[in-house]
């Protein structure tokens, strides 16, 4: 059986790749939220991880994790880069 990929995407727009600007993906013992291209981003907290071209992530384990501004920060920078490379500044977050 082939196995499936526990992952939605977020964009600020219909398109499928082009637009999304992060995905969550769950796991057994926590869950990623990724960003497509996490690679641009300022991090001062420090948070992502990852080694690929592009795609960055943090692992969310509590739910302390989740309410870190720090990461607030990241989801909106993520939007704002986004927007910015398609040229829809100020359009959504």
């Amino acid at each position: 059986m082939a196995e499936t990929q526990q992952v939605i995407g977020y964009g600020t727009g219909p398109k499928k790749m082009t637009e999304h600007f992060c995905y969550i993906g769950s796991h057994a013992h926590h869950v990623n939220i990724g960003f497509n291209y996490g690679s641009e981003l300022a991090d001062p907290g420090r948070l992502l991880e990852g080694t690929g071209k592009k795609f960055r992530h943090v692992k969310i384990r509590s739910l302390d994790d989740a309410g870190r501004p720090a990461l607030r920060e990241l989801v909106r920078a993520a939007v704002r880069e986004l927007e910015s490379a398609l040229g829809k500044e100020g359009e959504a977050a």
